[in-house]
């Protein structure tokens, strides 16, 4: 794992806002696999406002760790943590109005001010209340004074996409939301819809905190080459060549087989497979990056061995190969989850939890 390239990268994310606009890196699920506290304490030095989480147990390894900034829970949270949410002096994200009432409920309970952040469903169809449940929910806020209300949030379905009409929908409805939240007597410090691609793309979104994700690890939540910033990726994945054999013209290689030798081959297996989060979905489909050359993955993905076609290269057991990333790239992220079906963020947890991690600064 590359620090420099993560603190580069949130000084480029932050060159596109302006300098009141407060910057909350979300790095759930172990910094998208990139490693928790590394992340966090590098991330820290860079003036950030806080940070953006999921779940309780990351939060308490956090504060454990010594790191004070603010921590919100983006996705709500479960009726037993309220009490370790206090205790940590964590600021938990209400989804709904039922989370709303247990937290009034709690903080009666308890005696103690409890800010919160209130996430509204502004056409994404997942966490947050609807626009038309908002009137209640000030009600319930205003009746509840130990309650404060810290920050008012959305999420974009479509980010990438800021000319697509779900996406102007979302703006709208969220922007008819704050007008009404500020017609009372609650006033939150903070507003903020803007995940990475909103950040790079859509200025209108920023209002005044944002919460970078997958740009923070270096990949691109739409064509690279419509960034207005370059990214440095974070993560590279790397493995060493376990065996090198020679496969006759019309052999089959791996389970299936599913793929044929159409010529006398070299082939390079690599201790690596499904079981350490590299996608079976990557069969025949997936690449590497050995000795200045690209080089196709063949046959099934097993659950402890992947093989490449290295017909022509000088290869010899040992030899480093990339599987993800580089320094420049060679596996970009993007079209390798492509190739698999899926989105970066996938392959980052994967790989990332099953890996040996290695970090450089």
């Amino acid at each position: 794992m590359n620090l420099s390239a993560l603190r580069a990268n949130i000084r480029k994310l932050k060159s596109l806002t302006k300098p009141e606009v407060n910057f909350l890196p979300v790095i759930k699920s172990e910094a998208y696999g990139h490693g928790l506290l590394p992340v966090a304490r590098t991330l820290a030095s860079e003036g950030i406002y806080g940070f953006g989480l999921s779940d309780l147990e990351e939060a308490l390894r956090l504060r454990e760790a010594g790191l004070a900034l603010p921590i919100i829970l983006l996705s709500g949270f479960e009726t037993p943590w309220l009490q370790e949410i206090a205790r940590l002096k964590i600021i938990p994200t209400v989804v709904d109005l039922y989370q709303l009432g247990l937290l009034a409920a709690f903080s009666r309970k308890t005696s103690k001010v409890f800010p919160f952040h209130l996430k509204i469903d502004t056409g994404m169809g997942r966490f947050g209340l609807l626009p038309e449940e908002l009137e209640k929910a000030l009600y319930i806020i205003q009746e509840n004074p130990q309650l404060r209300l810290e920050g008012v949030m959305s999420h974009l379905a479509c980010g990438e996409k800021p000319y697509k009409e779900i996406t102007i929908e979302q703006k709208k409805t969220f922007a008819e939301c704050i007008e009404k939240i500020k017609k009372i007597r609650v006033k939150p410090r903070f507003f903020h819809l803007a995940n990475s691609a909103a950040l790079m793309l859509d200025k209108a979104t920023h209002y005044n905190l944002v919460r970078p994700g997958i740009a923070l690890y270096g990949a691109y939540p739409f064509e690279p080459q419509t960034s207005p910033v370059k990214l440095e990726p974070v993560m590279t994945a790397k493995a060493r060549i376990l065996s090198v054999k020679k496969v006759k013209a019309g052999q089959g290689i791996g389970y299936g087989p599913i793929f044929k030798a159409s010529k006398d081959m070299k082939v390079a297996l690599v201790p690596v497979g499904y079981a350490d989060g590299y996608l079976r979905s990557l069969s025949n489909q997936g690449f590497a990056w050995v000795k200045g050359k690209r080089v196709p993955l063949v046959g099934a993905v097993s659950m402890r061995v992947i093989m490449f076609d290295v017909t022509g290269l000088d290869i010899s057991p040992g030899d480093e190969l990339i599987l993800l990333g580089g320094a420049k790239r060679e596996v970009p992220p993007e079209e390798l989850a492509s190739r698999a079906g899926t989105i970066p963020y996938e392959l980052f947890c994967l790989l990332g939890k099953g890996s040996f991690r290695i970090y450089l600064d």
